[in-house]
């Protein structure tokens, strides 16, 4: 005997997609080349406010809930050359530091200061993940 849940026609609302370009893959660890080639995308929710996304690997957000092969959905917001991480960011214009700490206690931050800043580049702000059951 099964029970079934009443679902109004009125609750239902059509998903509507949005293609997204998937340059490759983000490090949850240490930092990995990120390909230009943007020839392979994935259809998601056009509700997801995000320019591209990258596949996680690695361990170093698990904290956060993001996992290795998840998709990670990245709003670009300009503030790593060809190495990619996925970090929180934490910027000290007084100190001339950036830290970009991992959601995993057995990762150390990454800092960076002085000089070593010209050398970094955000590509933008994590905005959403999707994971595979």
């Amino acid at each position: 005997d099964s029970t079934e849940l009443p679902i109004s026609i009125n609750e239902l609302r059509q998903v509507k997609l949005k293609r997204f370009r998937k340059p490759g893959a983000i490090a949850c660890g240490e930092p990995i080349y990120a390909s230009e080639d943007y020839e392979t995308y994935v259809d998601a929710s056009d509700e997801i406010k995000a320019d591209f996304c990258l596949t996680a690997k690695g361990d170093s957000m698990i904290g956060a809930r993001i996992y290795d092969g998840d998709t990670v959905f990245i709003k670009k917001q300009p503030i790593v050359e060809n190495d990619v991480t996925l970090k929180r960011w934490f910027y000290y214009p007084d100190k001339n530091q950036l830290w970009l700490q991992a959601e995993n206690s057995k990762y150390k931050p990454m800092i960076y200061e002085g000089e070593d800043l010209n050398n970094i580049r955000c590509l933008g702000k994590a905005v959403c993940f999707t994971s595979n059951l």
